[in-house]
């Protein structure tokens, strides 16, 4: 899947197209010059793949470039690295918050490990469609961008079949949440009786890992926000945008934040006894 193409990218293709102008005729030549395929160097000049660092000091010896414009090329991939869009500007991006639900679900599916961090709310994996419905009407939600009643159900119903990866073999699926995400409510408690069902029912599933850090435990991480790992990049989520680092400092560290998570977390049958004590609670409301 391309990489979506941002300002810094784009700056940073700029001035590999320039450095390449100033030494080959074309791309092609250049191609041919470093034994890359020409459509590799159409890519990085036309801002639709991220470079690495060997990519960006092989292209520097080829053109002839000066230490000083290598390192403003690392500089600038640095910068690119560093991707956040409103969810406004991903919509449209997209052709709409419907289009932009695929888009999600089709980096789930390139992605053969799926790994998220939720403080105090169901991950959209896991969520029931009447959770979803209320998590997705909320005033602060879609709608705050111009989303129709309308879009939503159909966001609703995207996100019901991007849950087809949990069912997939060949993906490894690994959650995990803090325990004030089994008790907010966005909707009627019923409806979060029905989610903790569901979360029940997933803890059998083999190669679907959830984990819940309990009040009762230490938090080992700062809960100031979601945050989910695929294979080579880190998405964090505000109420308004959202920021992709492709850096692999970033990636690794984010790597161990979710491997102290998961030590902290309970799963099995830890994991669905507390689900049965919150669910019971829930249910002593509504006698």
């Amino acid at each position: 899947m391309p990489a979506p193409n941002t300002p810094q990218r784009a700056l940073l293709a700029r001035r590999l197209r320039e450095l390449r102008a100033a030494a080959f005729t074309s791309g092609s030549a250049l191609a041919r010059h470093l034994g890359w395929h020409q459509t590799r160097v159409s890519k990085l000049e036309q801002g639709n793949q991220r470079p690495t660092d060997d990519d960006l000091r092989e292209w520097a010896e080829a053109v002839g470039a000066s230490p000083a414009q290598l390192d403003e090329l690392y500089e600038l991939a640095s910068a690119a690295r560093i991707e956040y869009a409103t969810f406004q500007h991903r919509y449209r991006q997209h052709g709409g918050a419907v289009a932009e639900q695929e888009t999600t679900a089709r980096e789930d599916a390139a992605s053969s490990r799926i790994a998220e961090f939720q403080p105090a709310m169901i991950p959209g994996l896991l969520q029931t469609a009447a959770y979803a419905r209320d998590i997705l009407t909320r005033p602060c939600g879609p709608a705050s961008n111009g989303v129709t009643p309308g879009e939503i159900d159909q966001i609703v119903g995207k996100r019901m079949e991007r849950q087809q990866v949990l069912y997939q073999p060949d993906q490894q699926i690994q959650i995990v949440m803090g325990e004030a995400a089994l008790r907010t409510r966005f909707g009627t408690t019923e409806t979060l009786i029905g989610q903790l069902d569901r979360l029940l029912a997933l803890t059998g599933y083999a190669h679907v890992e959830i984990g819940v850090v309990p009040f009762a435990a230490a938090m080992p991480v700062f809960p100031l926000t979601n945050f989910l790992l695929y294979d080579d990049h880190v998405l964090i989520e505000s109420i308004t945008a959202q920021q992709r680092l492709d850096s692999p400092d970033d990636v690794k560290s984010y790597e161990s934040y979710f491997d102290q998570l998961r030590e902290a977390a309970v799963t099995g049958p830890e994991l669905e006894a507390l689900l049965l004590r919150v669910s019971a609670n829930l249910r002593d409301q509504l006698v």
